[in-house]
């Protein structure tokens, strides 16, 4: 059996400060050195308040970026080959049919390159700003993707839901990829890190058992950087056994759901890299650089490698990888291309 090589995508730092025109031109620069080193996909995030803030208050990350939209939007007109997602766009924030239209358009756009990171939301500030019962975002999410998938055929759509009613709706253009863009869902927030036990609870169970109904890829969380510790192996274990299930019953075949592993990264062989990776963390962890090394991927090629593999060694099969640059140097870039990726084929149990 030949090993498929899997892909590769890479995530611009997004942070904005004093100067964001400026910033935003430099991820564009950026965005263009991405797809002539390689990559595969480019990702942004969807964040509308400043700070994420998870359960209790706990701060996690400054959030001050672009829409996530407008910033792929951009990146599109400037590349021609790299597919483009959000990750996660959040269903609950938006209108299924804005959201069609949305999805539709970049895809559009993009010559069919998107592909819709979607998920039910976690900041609990944002979460209050609209309204959204925390217990019940990720039905809204369920019903909110189906809706956009009926939106995308260009038909009307009459429906009566529990959380939108749509009366004689329809979208256009289409999406230029048929039946739409592929829907990748994540599962756990930043609090399900210090919650596992050995199994998941209830609301856990049914967001993984959502995924294995409706998604076309899985892009679990795999740390946590208000607790600074990552997920344990065994816990993306158990959720893919949950996912698989939940697809059979569905009469949906597993092997059709793609499994992809993000995080953030920093090669790290010397003290110029190290400096560069604590300066990067500054602007976002809250916390030291030893705690970044146990929450993060940080260290030598080697080491990285070494801990990619155990954290999933769980898993079946990872067939993509979705990184962070922690550092803004170029060098990174070069390093994940040239030396990381080469080693990440047949990565998985």
């Amino acid at each position: 059996m030949v090993t498929k090589q899997p892909f590769v995508g890479v995530r611009p730092a997004g942070w904005l400060g004093s100067e964001p025109a400026r910033e935003v031109g430099e991820i564009i620069e950026w965005s263009i050195a991405v797809e002539g080193l390689g990559f595969d996909l480019i990702f942004v995030a969807d964040r509308l308040l400043a700070e994420a803030s998870g359960q209790g208050g706990l701060a996690v990350y400054d959030a001050t970026m672009l829409d996530p939209f407008v910033m792929l939007s951009a990146i599109a007109s400037r590349t021609t080959r790299v597919r483009l997602a959000p990750m996660v766009g959040v269903i609950p924030f938006r209108h299924p049919a804005v959201t069609a239209k949305l999805t539709a358009s970049l895809d559009v756009v993009s010559d069919g390159r998107f592909v819709f990171g979607a998920g039910s939301g976690w900041s609990r500030p944002e979460l209050r700003m609209f309204g959204i019962d925390p217990g019940r975002r990720g039905a809204q999410m369920e019903e909110g993707i189906n809706l956009v998938r009926r939106l995308w055929t260009g038909e009307t759509v009459t429906m009566r839901g529990e959380f939108w009613t749509l009366e004689d709706v329809r979208v256009a253009p289409r999406p230029v990829q048929r039946p739409g863009p592929p829907i990748w869902l994540g599962s756990f927030s930043p609090d399900d890190a210090i919650t596992w036990g050995g199994d998941f609870t209830p609301g856990q169970v049914r967001a993984l058992e959502r995924i294995g109904r409706v998604a076309d890829g899985w892009v679990p969380l795999t740390y946590s950087a208000g607790y600074k510790r990552q997920i344990e192996s065994r816990q993306l274990g158990r959720g893919w056994e949950i996912i698989s299930q939940a697809a059979r019953n569905a009469h949906r075949d597993p092997v059709s759901i793609e499994i992809i592993y993000a995080h953030w990264i920093a090669i790290v062989d010397n003290d110029r890299q190290r400096q560069a990776c604590e300066e990067g963390l500054a602007r976002y962890f809250p916390g030291s650089y030893e705690e970044a090394v146990a929450t993060y991927l940080i260290g030598t090629v080697d080491e990285i490698v070494e801990r990619i593999a155990a954290q999933v060694s769980e898993l079946q099969r990872i067939d993509g990888f979705l990184f962070t640059p922690i550092s803004g140097d170029p060098g990174q870039l070069e390093s994940i291309a040239g030396e990381l990726a080469p080693q990440l084929v047949g990565i998985g149990g």
